[in-house]
Parts: structure tokens; sequence; C-alpha cells
């Protein structure tokens, strides 16, 4: 999976990247057809934090945006939103192709 990490306004320490992709790396156990991911982390002013994380999967892109005062809290918040629309959109995913394999299509 390719991880892509933007920081608007600040500079973001070396620590806190790999965090970050540490963080959104643990996508891949929960649906492992990711194909990247992008991390947009900005600082709205000086004591708040917003975070967009967009990830490419089969045939769909995910958004959220979350919004805190700690930057690493944004960052594990905006994580754990994405792990639920991914296990929803993997059931979704899953279900499909089990229907279409049900009725003797390759895909």
């Amino acid at each position: 999976m390719k991880v892509l990490i933007t920081a608007r306004h600040f500079t973001i320490s070396e620590e806190t990247r790999l965090y970050a992709e540490n963080e959104i790396k643990q996508i891949l156990k929960i649906f492992d057809r990711v194909i990247s991911a992008h991390i947009i982390l900005e600082k709205i002013k000086d004591y708040e934090y917003n975070a967009q994380i967009i990830v490419q999967a089969p045939l769909k892109t995910l958004t959220i945006r979350e919004k805190d005062e700690e930057l690493l809290k944004t960052i594990d918040l905006g994580v754990e939103k994405m792990k639920r629309q991914l296990q929803k959109y993997k059931a979704q995913f899953e279900s499909k192709h089990e229907r279409i394999n049900d009725q003797g299509i390759d895909t």
C-alpha cells in the first residue's frame, strides 16, 4: 500500500510521520486490498488540528475528517473511523462478489 502524508500550515516531525504511517497500516489487517492512503494533517489554529484520510480501495474512494486539539489523538480518531468505514465496505464488497460467483459469472 502506498502511503502519502501531507502537513499543512506546520512542519511535521519525522517521529509523527512514522507514527501516522504505522497507524494507517493497521487498516490492512481489516482489508488487505487497499491501494493507497493519503493523510492530510492541517493545523487550524494554535490549539486545533484537522486530519483528513483518503483511502483508495477497489472501486471506491473512502474519505474521513477528524478534528481535535492534539495531533496524535486526531490521527488515532481518524484511523479508527476509517477502520469502521472499511469494515462496512469490505462486507459490501465481499457480498457483491459472492453474489456474482453464485451466478457463475467470472470476475
